[in-house]
């Protein structure tokens, strides 16, 4: 068979080339192309918050191995709250993986889910104290689900460590605030009232939830007496 000549190219089909495809995939109409383009986005999403939880759980992992080789009051109790704070966005990515939502989360089980691990990780009769979740049916965005969970770990565990007397509770709720693009979270206990002239920012903490309120928008108001403590923060939903 006879060779062809340098300046002569063979021919091949155009549906088996990589133009083809390109073809193809330029035949489709503005609208699929979008559509195709976004599915492609959302399955890369899914992928990297599946990462993200991950390795959320393989800190978590980690973390717990060393738990029984601290021995300082003053470092378990930071230990406790370092692993409060990364369960409080483990728990978000899982869920986002779950509900393949992409971007938003029920916040009622969020919170739900959240508030049992804090009150789960609390040692000795503290993890005992009920916390009852009361949410309107709430869909938040990830970027505002991150600070508002950080906000509820923190105040759910400085209600269990310094209120309570025998019998006490801790109820959430979540309202939304009419048409205003905005919901209020509101955290209660009956326990010890705060002391006169109690600084927030002398308490870790505490200090944490009011900067987090400031990215959510609003400042954390907080209320105290002998019938209990009450701390509110409004969001956008």
């Amino acid at each position: 068979m006879p060779m062809l000549p340098r300046s002569q190219t063979a021919y091949s089909p155009p549906d088996q080339t990589g133009d083809g495809i390109a073809s193809g995939v330029s035949g489709l109409s503005p609208a699929d192309r979008l559509t195709a383009r976004i599915q492609e986005l959302e399955a890369e999403l899914r992928e990297l918050q599946h990462r993200a939880k991950n390795s959320l759980q393989l800190v978590i992992s980690l973390l717990k191995l060393q738990a029984g080789r601290i021995r300082d009051p003053d470092a378990r109790a930071a230990y406790e709250q370092t692993m409060v704070r990364i369960e409080a966005l483990a728990i978000l990515y899982r869920q986002l993986h779950e509900s393949g939502a992409g971007t938003h989360v029920d916040l009622g089980r969020y919170v739900t889910a959240l508030c049992e691990a804090v009150r789960e990780g609390t040692p000795g009769a503290l993890s005992r104290v009920p916390v009852t979740v009361n949410s309107d049916p709430i869909q938040i965005g990830l970027y505002e689900a991150m600070p508002l969970g950080l906000i509820i770990a923190e105040l759910v565990t400085s209600c269990l460590h310094h209120a309570f007397p025998d019998d006490g509770w801790i109820r959430i709720t979540v309202r939304q605030q009419g048409g205003s693009g905005r919901a209020r979270l509101t955290v209660e206990d009956n326990g010890r009232a705060l002391p006169a002239g109690f600084d927030t920012t002398a308490e870790d903490g505490l200090m944490l939830a009011e900067a987090l309120a400031g990215q959510l928008g609003d400042t954390l108001s907080t209320d105290s007496d002998a019938a209990g403590t009450t701390a509110s923060v409004s969001f956008p939903v």
